[in-house]
């Protein structure tokens, strides 16, 4: 693929390909020199969930709200109760 460089020095990635690889406005990217070649890296992030003192605690960003999540996991679970057959 050949794109161009503006004269502000910025590089347009075609949609195409940001499309295939996911990557978005806020997608952190790596950049490095290789000879004479221009390398661009997705940035890998780090695991979502870590062991703290044998605890596992997620770090990660939530895409709704704490509140919300939660208020959807207690119905979820009260459905489930309530039409169980015993």
């Amino acid at each position: 693929m050949i794109t161009i460089i503006d004269k502000f020095g910025r590089v347009i990635i075609p949609k195409r390909l940001r499309e295939h690889l996911g990557i978005n406005p806020q997608t952190p990217l790596n950049i490095s020199e290789e000879g004479k070649r221009i390398v661009i890296e997705l940035v890998k992030e780090k695991a979502p969930v870590v062991n703290r003192d044998g605890i596992l605690v997620f770090t990660g960003k939530l895409d709704k709200k704490r509140s919300d999540l939660i208020k959807s996991d207690r119905n979820k679970r009260m459905r489930k109760l309530l039409t169980s057959e015993e």
